[in-house]
């Protein structure tokens, strides 16, 4: 009888000590997983811009197709020609499409006087790059004087951003430390390593969009660009 008591015993005790042990590594892991301080850190650093892209373009039209193509070959002569005069090298200035099409239009429908027309289109568009950011509204008015009657849009920027990149990624991460360590002291907890990290980036470039110009404009194209920017954003995880 005492040999059965003793069993039970035994086993009632090796129970405890199995429950026991399987309940602490769960709490070790709460502990370990689920104590976490998320935060964000951005920061943003701009700069002037050192280079401008510009995208001109001749549009012309004729019922003849061989016509609108040999016309605006000719005015695209005339607008390489004044960005030559103006010191662009031929790696500065390049072509970056040329279209042709038709559009067909029935005129007087229904009537005695109905015919139809057709509209040949040609488009040729150059890219134009430059560090002299003095120059680009000259360059515009260059180009209209030429004949050029279309500005898809100018861009301006930093050649080389990874100094801002890196100068904000560290300033972004400042900002997530500091943020974390105030959100614990708030709440009364102590703010533990760093687990994990990443970042990322975005660019603000200024720019302007499409214009139609005229060659008899008379006042000087203004070009005041903004500033480049640089946003860095970083997402910090630490354990409490």
């Amino acid at each position: 009888m005492r040999r059965t008591v003793f069993q039970v015993g035994m086993h009632t005790l090796l129970l405890l000590v199995v429950l026991a042990a399987a309940v602490q590594p769960q709490e070790a892991l709460a502990d370990s997983v689920g104590r976490r301080l998320q935060v964000t850190g951005t920061a943003v650093i701009s700069a002037s811009p050192d280079i401008a892209y510009i995208t001109l373009g001749v549009e012309t039209q004729d019922p003849s197709a061989e016509k609108a193509a040999q016309d605006n070959a000719n005015i695209m002569a005339a607008v390489l020609s004044a960005m030559e005069d103006l010191g662009l090298s031929k790696r500065e200035v390049t072509t970056s499409g040329y279209n042709i099409w038709g559009s067909t239009q029935i005129l007087n429908r229904g009537t005695q006087d109905e015919q139809t027309v057709t509209t040949y289109w040609v488009q040729n568009r150059i890219n134009i790059t430059t560090k002299n950011l003095e120059q680009v509204g000259e360059i515009i008015d260059r180009a209209v004087k030429a004949g050029a009657n279309q500005v898809y849009g100018i861009n301006f920027d930093v050649q080389d951003k990874q100094d801002m990149q890196i100068e904000a990624l560290k300033l972004a991460v400042k900002q997530g430390i500091a943020k974390a360590e105030a959100m614990a002291e708030a709440a009364g907890v102590s703010l533990g390593e760093l687990v994990y990290m990443t970042e990322s980036y975005s660019t603000y470039a200024p720019m302007t969009g499409y214009m139609a110009l005229r060659a008899d404009a008379e006042a000087a194209t203004p070009i005041n660009p903004d500033d480049v920017e640089v946003r860095a954003t970083v997402e910090l995880e630490f354990a409490f």
